[in-house]
């Protein structure tokens, strides 16, 4: 059969399905498609498991396994393989043989042999059986400690005895080895062995448990192999993922083991990287159409923040705020998240009511803006900074939190302009809200042509 290969990788993953996506193939999955391989996968088990751990399982039967594999086998170009949990010994033979079809690829095995909860997933006797007929076959096999301990029928109690657990590893057949040290006292300590040279990465340890760990390093490096990194680098970038990925982690329901998501990581960078663009375009634009007479006395900032932006941190303005130098508009650096906690307060403030309006400008007041933002349709709101409470005028922050609040909750639709006629001390503000920057522009448009009529 002829085969047409496209640019994009194709890996696959043999392991159990873990109907809650944390661990096994569905997590395999996750990782493959967000770092842009093409997933593949075959169910060696059902695993019936949820937050609280592994319940039961149920090996797939062999006639459908056996045409899975012939059926990946004879119609896709595989980059690269990873075997997780076995159902069964019956499975043994025919992945090796599979197995043998790949030797000049990466095939990385993660030797899963209970769960965190302590449910057994494969017996002594399956281990030996993979031992002999799946591990000559691997590139880089993944065991924890524990998993180690087992395989070698020895203790492994610290990171000295990691080392040589590591080379007795190494002489059951596997190119490399990935010794996995999160089940030790301490820190943990993972350790690379490439049959000649030992890396170590450790990172702090976190007081929770995490579910699919394991799967997780595995997927990635099998990853970042596939895309052509050498093993130390792609050793020292998976741990480096597995820590955002940890520091990431949530709770399905309030309760049990924790949960890892790099799509949501790829998918947090992704917007970030979105909104700081959208900036940028924004500020082109705006030097281009010199928008001067907007600037207020108190300089003028744009800022636009990620979906369900929590904090200062995840909204992005112009540092220094946007001026006027010789008549022009002047940028004073590129946009950055948690610079401006003037336009943050007020952004954060109206996503509670309007979650889909994440850009804010604050412009110089004029109530022919005004009366032309009114012509062109836009929802125009007055917020009277006279009735603040002394707590919120003492400070600048409260102050803008009280003035946004109060407005909003009389809104019954989001509306384009809050402004305020100004108190003493305080300069009247026009303040600007859209979708994303360019509506702010298109918006900034339509009120500049009458400062030009």
């Amino acid at each position: 059969m002829h085969i047409l290969r496209g640019a994009m990788k194709h890996v696959l993953t043999i392991a159990g399905h873990d109907l809650s996506s944390g661990a096994g193939i569905t997590k395999d999955l996750e990782i493959f498609l967000a770092l842009g391989l093409h997933p593949l996968s075959i169910p060696t088990s059902f695993v019936i498991q949820g937050p609280g751990g592994v319940r039961d399982l149920f090996p797939t039967p062999p006639k459908p396994f056996a045409r899975m594999l012939n059926t990946v086998k004879n119609e896709v170009v595989l980059d690269g393989i990873k075997i997780g949990v076995l159902g069964e010994r019956l499975q043994v033979k025919p992945i090796a043989s599979f197995l043998k079809e790949y030797r000049e690829k990466p095939i990385v095995v993660d030797p899963v042999i209970a769960s965190k909860n302590g449910f057994r997933l494969m017996s002594d006797s399956d281990l030996r059986f993979m031992i002999r007929h799946i591990f000559p076959l691997c590139y880089l096999i993944t065991p924890n400690a524990d998993e180690a301990s087992a395989i070698l029928k020895k203790p492994i109690r610290n990171p000295g005895e990691m080392e040589s657990a590591a080379i007795l590893l190494s002489q059951l057949g596997p190119r490399n080895i990935l010794l996995k040290g999160g089940h030790l006292p301490g820190d943990p300590v993972d350790l690379l062995f490439d049959g000649s040279q030992m890396l170590t990465h450790k990172r702090v340890r976190m007081e929770r448990v995490v579910h699919g760990t394991g799967c997780a390093l595995s997927s990635l490096m099998l990853s970042f192999t596939v895309l052509g990194y050498p093993l130390r680098e792609a050793f020292l970038e998976a741990e480096s993922l597995m820590g955002e990925l940890l520091k990431e982690s949530y709770k399905l329901n309030g309760s049990g083991y924790w949960y890892t998501s790099l799509t949501r990581i790829a998918h947090n960078g992704n917007e970030r990287w979105h909104v700081l663009k959208s900036l940028h375009d924004a500020s082109v634009k705006l030097e281009y159409l010199n928008m001067v007479a907007l600037i207020p006395d108190a300089q003028m900032n744009v800022g636009y923040a990620i979906p369900e932006a929590s904090g200062m941190e995840d909204v992005a303005a112009f540092p220094g705020r946007i001026g006027e130098r010789h008549g022009k508009v002047y940028f004073k650096g590129g946009p950055e998240f948690g610079v401006s906690s003037h336009v943050a307060r007020l952004i954060l403030t109206y996503m509670k009511y309007y979650p889909h309006m994440r850009a804010c400008a604050n412009l110089r007041y004029d109530q022919g803006l005004v009366e032309r933002a009114k012509k062109f349709g836009m929802a125009v709101m007055l917020a009277d900074r006279r009735k603040e409470p002394e707590r919120a005028k003492s400070a600048k922050g409260p102050s803008l939190d009280f003035l946004a609040e109060k407005a909003l909750k009389g809104a019954g639709s989001p509306p384009d302009i809050i402004y305020d006629t100004g108190d003493i001390g305080k300069e009247p503000i026009l303040r600007l809200f859209a979708r994303d920057p360019a509506e702010l522009l298109k918006k900034m448009e339509m009120m500049q042509s009458w400062k030009t009529n």
